[in-house]
């Protein structure tokens, strides 16, 4: 199974070619995204409506909110990995560790080695640093 992180998801959803190409050599059904992915995509869309709502944005309210409805229909076709007790207990044991790592990412490693997915991401400098991680990046 392939999980997106959040970078490359992102990308995904934006329509950049070379991403949706990768991405579609990979078979739908392996295709997920970890809960923890949902959620910073999620507050970036609430954050947009914020902003949008202040007169602090480019974007108009009905735009950002269109970002907002748009992104729920993506997640609704996605398999997606929940923050289990397993994730947690594997985050909570590379804390104990001391892996100096962002708690999203740790916790985004933590269910993807919990649910034996290969995580695909930009981010090497952080990823590279989780021990027993599987991590591909694009």
């Amino acid at each position: 199974m392939i999980a997106f992180d959040t970078d490359v998801f992102t990308e995904i959803l934006a329509g950049k070619p070379a991403y949706i190409q990768r991405a579609q050599a990979i078979p739908r059904e392996e295709q997920s995204v970890p809960v923890v992915v949902v959620e910073e995509i999620l507050r970036g869309r609430l954050n947009a409506i914020r902003l949008a709502e202040a007169g602090k944005s480019r974007l108009t309210i009905e735009q950002a909110y269109g970002w907002l409805v748009q992104s729920l229909r993506d997640f609704q076709r996605m398999r997606l990995l929940p923050h289990s007790p397993v994730a947690e207990a594997q985050f909570q044991q590379w804390r104990s560790e001391k892996i100096r790592v962002p708690t999203h990412d740790l916790r985004i490693a933590a269910i993807c080695v919990a649910e034996s997915a290969t995580l695909v991401s930009r981010n090497r400098r952080d990823f590279e640093a989780i021990p027993g991680l599987d991590v591909e990046f694009w």
